[in-house]
């Protein structure tokens, strides 16, 4: 309002600067023939240049206007349809005692769990109860919504000394995954609200939900993940900023732990992998005067190794850890390479003259190599695992 009386004042200040002129220009002022034409071209032009403030300050005024209007629309959270005791058509700057918000959430769909960015999509059904209070209806979001997809209903109702709002949810949800332990890794999907007006000393959240549910049908949805247990929820008190005396508000979160399914992981690359150390470990049985076929074997094994890696880490996000099959794959390395400086000492005495010394060393490397290297797994698992937990 202060931006308005500032321009309407400058419109008027033009208006006084720059009187209107006459409607046409006397014979006197204007001449005949020619001068005559000059004399109205000057005129048009001068009418122009005199108007030019008092329409430029006339269209900011209405600019003014249309940025206060959607600004005022968009500082005001989207209200609910409903009874008037449920749904006011203002909400109040401040409550006079806080009210206490029950929240219900029913999952009815788990699609598309991507860790590369951090989301995943659910459909569920969103409940809200609370008292009817005078200028108060729930503003109720979703904290880490990325992308709603649908809405397919909202309605309000009082039911007996009590509103409850209803709504069917198809959103896009973050979530952040840890995956040191993949893919032995267990994740939380997390559904996360709190109020987008009230504060915590206003509007706080139940100490448990109305409903917390999931629908049998949606258990089976996540082809690669299992839900392990039943749907969570906590609730906490959090600031937006760490500054002193910043707004705390209620947050409410629903939380659905699933472990991921190992048996693709298992068949499609930790499998070949296997495979491919156990030929690569074959070079201890190759004749030690045979280095050239020795170092081919181990090379393109170690190849193979880095190839199968890539496949199965493009899936993944760049994080700043050691995923547990980061770790497998860089022991898996290590061996190889062992392997094969191994297999250039026993060809380096069999060039000797010394094969009795070669021959020793490759049955070395026959029993020595996958028991390091299997003690070297389990250590990795274990310690991974034993973190995770």
């Amino acid at each position: 309002m202060a931006a308005m009386a500032i321009l309407l004042k400058n419109v008027e200040e033009a208006s006084a600067v720059d009187p209107p002129l006459r409607s046409m220009p006397s014979d006197d002022d204007v001449g005949d023939g020619e001068g005559a034409g000059a004399g109205d071209t000057s005129w048009s032009f001068r009418l122009v240049m005199r108007h030019r403030s008092r329409i430029a300050c006339l269209a900011a005024a209405v600019v003014a206007l249309l940025s206060l209007w959607s600004t005022s629309l968009s500082a005001a959270p989207k209200g609910c349809e409903g009874p008037s005791e449920c749904c006011p058509t203002v909400l109040a700057e401040h409550l006079a005692a806080p009210v206490v918000v029950r929240l219900g959430v029913l999952l009815v769909g788990l699609y598309e769990v991507e860790e590369k960015t951090s989301t995943w999509k659910a459909d569920f059904y969103l409940s809200e109860s609370w008292k009817p209070t005078p200028g108060f209806a729930p503003a109720t979001e979703i904290s880490n919504e990325v992308e709603r997809q649908s809405e397919q209903f909202d309605t309000t109702q009082l039911l007996g000394n009590g509103c409850v709002r209803t709504r069917r949810i198809h959103s896009t949800l973050h979530t952040s995954y840890n995956l040191r332990a993949f893919p032995f890794d267990r994740q939380h999907l997390t559904l996360q609200f709190s109020d987008a007006w009230f504060a915590f000393d206003e509007v706080r959240y139940a100490s448990s939900p109305s409903v917390s549910g999931l629908d049998a049908a949606a258990q089976e949805q996540l082809s690669n993940w299992k839900v392990t247990t039943s749907l969570g929820y906590t609730r906490e008190k959090r600031t937006l900023e760490e500054a002193e005396g910043a707004t705390a508000y209620d947050y409410a979160t629903f939380v659905l732990p699933v472990r991921r399914h190992i048996t693709f992981h298992l068949t499609r690359f930790f499998l070949p992998l296997l495979i491919i150390v156990a030929l690569a470990f074959s070079v201890f049985w190759i004749d030690p005067a045979d280095l050239s076929s020795k170092v081919s074997v181990g090379v393109t094994c170690l190849l193979s190794a880095i190839a199968l890696q890539f496949a199965e880490g493009g899936t993944l996000p760049e994080v700043e850890y050691l995923t547990l099959a980061d770790r497998i794959y860089a022991t898996c390395y290590v061996a190889l390479a062992l392997a094969l400086l191994a297999t250039l000492r026993s060809a380096a005495l069999a060039k000797r003259g010394d094969a009795a010394a070669a021959l020793r060393s490759d049955r070395k490397g026959r029993s020595w190599f996958p028991v390091g290297l299997l003690l070297a797994l389990v250590l990795c698992v274990v310690r991974v695992l034993v973190d995770d937990i």
